[in-house]
């Protein structure tokens, strides 16, 4: 399951980033890596992008790199 399946208010651990690269980088420097909590907090209007909850940040991923991290139901 990805970040991007999470419901509104759901949280997830995560076990798993597929990104390379740039993105990887911008992940890790947000706190967005393997063993934290992330929760979904919103989704934008079309559902092509997220709003999701690591520690105390908040950060808006686009659906193709919230694809790409995988969590596992909290």
């Amino acid at each position: 399951m990805s970040v991007f399946d999470l419901k509104k208010g759901e949280s997830g651990k995560i076990t798993k980033i597929s990104a390379r690269g740039a993105v990887a980088a911008r992940l890790g420097s947000v706190g967005i890596q393997c063993g934290q909590i992330v929760t979904a907090l919103a989704f934008s209007l079309f559902n092509s992008s997220i709003l999701v909850g690591v520690g105390y940040s908040r950060v808006a991923l686009r659906r193709a790199v919230a694809q790409l991290i995988e969590v596992s139901p909290q």
